[in-house]
């Protein structure tokens, strides 16, 4: 995986001086002439990179600790990896809805919605016509 994402931040690195070479405003054309924003792939990559950071911090060290086991690692260690393994779970959908917009607008909303269902009509309506 890491090298899958490397060799696209490579790519994108490589489009980015041909956009300054050849193609103004920002749009490049790819190989089956799509065009291709430039700034939203470089979110896009970005989102992925943070993704792809917590999936390495979190299952690293559960990795060395099973290459270690035979060496008399503890118990604790053992859960305390297994324990960041299961903590990546839940760290993607907190990076998802922290890097990605339209991700947050809809949890907004479904919050907002629910918060409506239980509150009364005229301050629902109040609360919708404020957030926007």
């Amino acid at each position: 995986m890491i090298f899958c994402y490397t060799k696209i931040h490579l790519k994108l690195r490589h489009q980015q001086a041909q956009l300054h070479n050849n193609v103004p405003q920002g749009t490049i054309v790819m190989g089956g002439g799509t065009p291709l924003n430039m700034a939203r792939y470089r979110k896009i990559v970005s989102s992925i990179s943070w993704v792809q950071l917590a999936f390495v911090a979190c299952y690293v060290p559960s990795g060395i600790v099973i290459v270690l086991s035979g060496n008399g690692i503890s118990y604790k260690a053992r859960r305390a990896t297994e324990t960041l393994v299961f903590l990546n779970s839940s760290l993607n959908p907190n990076l998802y809805f922290w890097k990605i917009r339209e991700v947050k607008q809809e949890v907004i909303d479904t919050i907002r919605q629910f918060y409506c269902f239980l509150t009364p009509r005229a301050l629902c309506l109040l609360l919708g016509s404020a957030a926007r």
